[in-house]
């Protein structure tokens, strides 16, 4: 996988070209959809650094949607914020969609963007988020190069010999289990045995007592 981002050029969006065991493979979002089976129409935005210009985007609305009628577009977005059920929708959207490395706490603008989409109904290019995606990663220390299985593949379509690669097993940041439901608000509820959130647990001992 290491080679396949080394490699990596592209100065269009929606396309790029890299080099594994001395193959060039040329992507873009028509080859991608073949590849995967996953459509490419829908929206496409993308801007790393702050909101996606559009005309058809108002950056306040995206914002009350995701964190209450009272949230404002220029405060930083905190997953502590968020109702509890688009605490997994972002939790998904930065594990498969635009994976990244270290903690889940801050709710980017392009993670906002994406959710949003998914709440609204509102068709988006998700093959389009990946290939930027994917182009980010080479401009960033430390990032996490995402996107295994579908690189495997995308190296598979291109017939790219995978004997002696080394498998890894899933880390611990791509599991939803008890660390990640703890960092994300919930609690196990000792008697019914099912999670809840830690508000919520309070408010039934208050009730109980």
């Amino acid at each position: 996988m290491k080679e396949f981002y080394v490699h990596m050029r592209g100065s269009s969006m929606d396309s790029l070209t890299t080099m594994v065991e001395n193959k060039s493979i040329d992507l873009d979002l028509d080859r991608l959809n073949t590849i995967l089976k996953v459509s490419n129409l829908g929206a496409r935005g993308w801007n790393q650094r702050s909101w996606v210009s559009s005309e058809d985007f108002d950056q306040q609305d995206f914002v009350r949607v995701l964190f209450g009628e009272n949230a404002d577009h220029v405060q930083r977005m905190y997953t502590r914020n968020l109702p509890w059920d688009y605490r997994f929708l972002h939790r998904a959207v930065c594990t498969h969609i635009l994976p990244k490395a270290g903690g889940f706490d801050e709710v980017t603008h392009m993670g906002a963007y994406t959710m949003y989409h998914f709440i609204t109904g509102q068709k988006i290019n998700v093959l389009f988020l990946m290939l930027n995606h994917m182009h980010s990663i080479l401009d960033r220390e430390n990032a996490r190069l995402g996107y295994r299985n579908i690189i495997t593949k995308i190296l598979h379509f291109f017939n790219i010999d995978l004997t002696g690669e080394v498998h890894h097993d899933l880390q611990s940041a791509e599991k939803l289990g008890k660390g990640t439901l703890g960092r994300m608000g919930f609690k196990k509820h000792k008697r019914l045995s099912t999670w809840i959130l830690r508000d919520e647990d309070s408010n039934r001992v208050i009730e109980e007592e």
